[in-house]
C-alpha cells in the first residue's frame, strides 16, 4: 500500500489524491514528515472548505509539481490505512487521530451507518486515547453548514417529488439552482442523506440531467 522503501530513498515526495481523499493525504503527509523529507501534497481539485480544521489544508498544491521523484497515491480507503498503521505498528499522533476520526465520522455517515459495528467503535476509542480531537471534528463536520447548502436544501425540498408510495424521493435540479445557491454538486450528497431519514422513504434520486450527474442512495434493509 505505501511504498516504505521507495520512501526511504526519496528526495522529495508527492501525495497525490482527489479531493474526497484529502484526509487520508493529510495524514500521509503527517506520517512522511518523520522520513524528513520534501513534501507535497497534490489535489487537482480544491477539497472541501468543512475540511479546513484539519492538519496540512494549507498546504495543498493544485500543480503537480514537477520535481517530486516519487508519487504516492492517497486515494485509500480509510479502515485500509488504519489497519495498515496497526499491522505496521506504526505510531499515530495526535494529528493524524484527529484526521482518523473525521475520515471514520463521514465514511460511516455520523456513525449512523449500519456498517458502523463495535470494530469501528473500538477504533475510535483507540483514536481518542491518541489525542484525537473529537468534539472539534463533529462540530467542523456537522454544525457550520454553509448558506449556500441551507439555500440548496430550500430548493430541493420545494422540488422534492414522492414516488412508489411516499418510498420514492424523486429531486431533479438544473444549473440555474446551483447558481442561484452557490452549492456545488457535492452538496447534493449532504441533501440525499437527510432525505433519506424522512419517515417511509427507502430510496432519493438525485439528479441534474444537465451535466449528466445523479446521486442514488437507498436505505440498507
Amino acid at each position: 500500500m505505501i511504498p516504505l522503501k521507495e520512501i526511504e530513498r526519496a528526495k522529495h515526495i508527492v501525495i497525490e489524491c482527489d479531493k474526497e481523499h484529502f484526509i487520508v493525504g493529510s495524514i500521509l503527509y503527517t506520517y512522511f514528515l518523520r522520513f524528513h523529507k520534501k513534501i507535497s501534497l497534490f489535489i487537482a481539485e480544491p477539497p472541501k472548505k468543512t475540511y479546513a480544521f484539519l492538519a496540512w489544508y494549507e498546504k495543498v498544491r493544485l500543480q503537480r509539481p514537477s520535481s517530486a521523484d516519487l508519487s504516492v497515491s492517497a486515494n485509500l480507503e480509510i479502515l485500509e490505512l488504519y489497519r495498515f498503521f496497526e499491522q505496521n505498528e506504526l505510531k499515530i499522533n495526535q494529528k493524524m487521530a484527529t484526521a482518523f476520526y473525521a475520515a471514520f465520522f463521514e465514511v460511516y455517515d455520523r456513525f449512523l451507518d449500519p456498517k458502523c459495528d463495535g470494530t469501528i467503535f473500538a477504533i475510535l476509542s483507540a483514536l481518542i486515547e491518541n489525542g484525537a480531537e473529537y468534539k472539534v471534528c463533529i462540530d467542523e463536520l456537522t454544525q457550520k453548514e454553509s448558506l449556500a447548502l441551507f439555500r440548496l436544501k430550500a430548493i430541493a425540498y420545494k422540488k422534492l417529488l414522492l414516488k412508489e408510495n411516499a418510498q420514492l424521493v424523486y429531486i431533479d435540479l438544473c444549473v440555474e439552482d446551483f447558481a442561484s445557491s452557490g452549492a456545488t454538486w457535492d452538496d447534493t450528497l449532504i441533501v440525499a442523506k437527510e432525505v433519506l431519514n424522512l419517515a417511509n422513504v427507502k430510496e432519493v434520486v438525485i439528479v441534474n440531467d444537465e451535466d449528466n450527474k445523479k446521486i442514488n442512495l437507498k436505505k440498507e434493509v
